[in-house]
């Protein structure tokens, strides 16, 4: 017999649901705006050179992790006001770390935006000009920033793996994804293991749209509730 949870939905889970969905959104818009605009090469001259020639795509793809970036912050503060969190049947650590990448993540599409204001459309020259102190400052904050958010985002599914496992069911069977694709976004600091941030990126967007369907259908929150039941009636 299935047991009906004894609250209404929260409304704070549906929002982190959405944020999440919006925040994987963004990110597939940005990576595809990222690789139109083919801006990763070996030097930073030849950077700029891409993204003067490709301002447009440049642009969209800082905008959208910069979106993607408030998004994230968003999220995890509604998840942070969700009961799941403040009864701590979860972690109030794992959001706050989707907190903290949402940050890097967010400051590194501005430095990407300013990047793209920068690229001059004209002639060589001008992009030898525009190469200079500041310019590499920014370049650097970009490359750092980003890969802080995707570090921290791998440690945030480390941190919900543990509670994942240990709430059960339907639950559980996420632990080990979330375990494998957290150690796995830490070779992000590995400049060879290229592959891998690949594929590690395009299982984050799959993870988080998996997760903010989970939340906005109230499969997990039915669960939770049940174990609150549960809990409930063995105290009795």
């Amino acid at each position: 017999m299935t047991t009906t949870p004894s609250r209404p939905r929260d409304p704070a889970i549906r929002g982190a649901g959405l944020l999440l969905l919006l925040t994987a959104a963004a990110t597939v818009v940005m990576v595809f705006a990222r690789v139109s605009a083919d801006t990763d090469q070996p030097e930073l001259l030849e950077s700029i050179r891409a993204i003067a020639a490709n301002k447009v795509m440049y642009s969209l793809s800082g905008a959208a992790r910069l979106s993607s970036g408030l998004t994230l912050i968003a999220a995890a503060w509604f998840l942070w006001r969700t009961w799941i969190v403040r009864e701590r049947f979860g972690t109030p650590l794992a959001p706050l770390l989707l907190a903290v990448s949402g940050a890097f993540t967010a400051g590194s599409g501005v430095c990407a935006i300013a990047l793209a204001a920068a690229a001059p459309a004209a002639s060589e020259a001008a992009v030898l000009n525009v190469v200079d102190a500041s310019t590499e400052a920014i370049e650097s904050v970009r490359w750092i920033t980003g890969k802080l958010g995707f570090a921290a985002a791998g440690l945030a599914l480390l941190v919900a793996a543990q509670r994942q496992w240990r709430a059960g069911g339907a639950i559980r069977r996420i632990a080990p994804a979330s375990l494998v694709l957290g150690i796995a976004m830490q070779f992000i600091w590995v400049d060879a293991a290229t592959i891998v941030h690949r594929i590690s990126g395009v299982a984050f967007v799959l993870w988080l749209a998996a997760i903010a369907l989970m939340l906005l259908t109230g499969r997990v929150e039915r669960h939770f509730a049940a174990m609150q039941d549960s809990s409930r009636a063995d105290y009795r």
